[in-house]
C-alpha cells in the first residue's frame, strides 16, 4: 500500500493539452489560409504562436498531469510532468514535485522516487514527507538502512502522519527487529484512533488504520474502517478519488480482508474486480492483488494458479515484502510446474 499525498494545493481544471493542439490545428488551417503550394509559412506559424505560447503549453500540461495523478493515470502523469518541466526554464514548483514523486513510487520507478526526493529535501528541509517518500524509495530497493533512516528524521519531524511509523514498522519487521516493529505498528494505531475521534470524516484515516490490522495480523472490526471511508468517499464531490479509490483501492483491501477471514473464493472475485479497475501503470499495489489472489489459490490447493499469480507479482515488483515468501514457494515442491 502507497500512501496518498493530502498536502497538495487543488488546481482549476483546463483544457487538456490534446484538445488544445487540435484547437491550435483548426486556426492554423482555417478558410483564412490557402492550402496551395503559395501557403506563407509565416503567416502559419504567427497564427500558431497567438493561439498557443510556451508558457501556455507548459501550464496545460501541467495541468493535464495533475488531473492524470488525481485520477490514477500515474504514467500519463510522469509523462506531462517530465515534458513540461523539461520545457519550463523556470524551477518545477514543489507540490508539482511532490506529486510527481508519487508518481513514481506507484509505478515502480523507485530511483527516479529517490532521486526527485533528494531535491524535495534540499528544497523544504524541514518537511517531513520529503524524508518520508526517500524512505519509500529505499524501502522498495530493499536498501533498509538507508530507508530506517530516512524513515526515523519523518518522525523527529513535527506535523508528521501515522503513516511513517506504519513503514518504519515494516522495514523493521523486513530486518528481524520483531519488537521494534510492534512499537512503530503501536504507535501508529494510538494516532489513527485520536485523528478518527477528532475528525470522523478523515476518510484516509479509516484507510490506513485497515491497512495497518490487515498487514500486523490484528484482530479488529477492519470491514466496519473500510465500509465508513467508503460512506466518506461515496458523499465527496471530488470525482477522481471516487474513482481510484472506489474502483480499485476498496476493492483491494476488501480482496485482503476476505483472505484474511479464510473466504477464499470470495478474495478472489474481489480481488479480480480490483485487478480490473487498476489505475494505468500503477505497480506496487496491483503486485499485491496479485500474491492475494496467489496465497488464495494457495490455501485453494492450486499450485498451478498459485504459481502464476505469484510470478506476475513478483514481475510487476521483483522486491515487494512478501518477496522472500514467494520465491520460497516457488522453489518449493508445490511451486513446481505440474498439473493444477
Amino acid at each position: 500500500m502507497i500512501h496518498i499525498m493530502r498536502q497538495h494545493p487543488p488546481v482549476k481544471p483546463l483544457f487538456i493539452i490534446s484538445f488544445f493542439l487540435i484547437f491550435a490545428w483548426g486556426c492554423a488551417s482555417g478558410p483564412g489560409i490557402s492550402k496551395g503550394p503559395e501557403m506563407d509559412e509565416d503567416v502559419i506559424v504567427k497564427e500558431i504562436q497567438e493561439a498557443i505560447t510556451l508558457e501556455k503549453l507548459v501550464n496545460r500540461l501541467y495541468d493535464s498531469a495533475y488531473e492524470s495523478y488525481l485520477s490514477g493515470k500515474y504514467e500519463k502523469a510522469i509523462m506531462s510532468f517530465e515534458t513540461a518541466g523539461i520545457l519550463n526554464t523556470d524551477k518545477m514548483a514543489f507540490w508539482k514535485k511532490l506529486a510527481l514523486n508519487y508518481c513514481y513510487l506507484a509505478t515502480g520507478r523507485y530511483r527516479d522516487a529517490e532521486r526527485l526526493s533528494g531535491e524535495l529535501m534540499a528544497d523544504h528541509p524541514a518537511y517531513w514527507g520529503a524524508y518520508f517518500n526517500a524512505g519509500l524509495a529505499a524501502l522498495w530497493q530493499r536498501k533498509l538502512k538507508t530507508a530506517v533512516g530516512y524513515l526515523k528524521r519523518a518522525d523527529d519531524m513535527d506535523g508528521h502522519e501515522p503513516v511513517v511509523n506504519v513503514y518504519l514498522g515494516m522495514a523493521y519487521g523486513l530486518m528481524g527487529k520483531t519488537e521494534w516493529r510492534q512499537g512503530q505498528f503501536d504507535f501508529a494505531e494510538t494516532a489513527y484512533q485520536e485523528i478518527i475521534q477528532k475528525n470522523p470524516h478523515e476518510e484516509q484515516a479509516f484507510i490506513e488504520l485497515a491497512y495497518l490490522y490487515l498487514y500486523s495480523g490484528k484482530k479488529k472490526d477492519i470491514l466496519d474502517l473500510i465500509q465508513k471511508a467508503e460512506e466518506i468517499i461515496k458523499d465527496s464531490d471530488e470525482v477522481e478519488k471516487k474513482q481510484v479509490w472506489l474502483d480499485f483501492y476498496l476493492s483491494h483491501l476488501k480482496g485482503i480482508y476476505l483472505h484474511k477471514n479464510g473466504k477464499f473464493h470470495e478474495s478472489v472475485l474481489m480481488l479480480g474486480r480490483a485487478i480490473d479497475q487498476a489505475p494505468s501503470g500503477i505497480r506496487l499495489d496491483l503486485a499485491e492483488s496479485y500474491y492475494y489472489l496467489g496465497k488464495n489459490y494457495e490455501a485453494l490447493q492450486q499450485p498451478q494458479k498459485t504459481r502464476q499469480f505469484y510470478q506476475k507479482a513478483l514481475g510487476l515488483d521483483p522486491l515487494v515484502p512478501y518477496a522472500r515468501e514467494v520465491h520460497s514457494f516457488l522453489k518449493s515442491d508445490r511451486g513446481k510446474e505440474g498439473p493444477s
